[in-house]
């Protein structure tokens, strides 16, 4: 987790598959909680195109406009998916939590 944050800080882009309807890729996790997977970088994220997200494409989102995002989906009780290049999990997080979390380290 460390080295996503410290990845989206540094290139102040969060990366994210969108369809062509412009619709974001989404999972469900136990007990019916939506994530919205997110990745530190674009080629992290091409690599998850295949399967269900096949046709997808890889959108970057500045930092600034995901933090202000985190609101809504906190709103919306969605949750966010930390997605590591080393072994393909997902770390869920409130949105409410990660959003707190990258501020502190934005100050930083």
């Amino acid at each position: 987790m460390e080295a996503f944050l410290n990845e989206i800080i540094e290139s102040n882009t969060v990366w994210l598959l969108q369809a062509d309807d412009g619709l974001f890729a989404m999972l469900e996790g136990e007990n019916k909680v939506s994530y919205l997977p997110v990745w530190p970088n674009e080629k992290a994220a091409a690599v998850s195109i295949l399967d269900e997200w096949n046709g997808y494409q890889t959108v970057g989102m500045d930092l600034k406009e995901f933090i202000t995002w985190l609101n809504e989906l906190q709103e919306d009780e969605m949750w966010v998916g930390l997605t590591t290049e080393t072994d393909g999990r997902i770390l869920p997080f409130e949105a409410a939590q990660l959003q707190k979390i990258i501020l502190e380290l934005r100050k930083k």
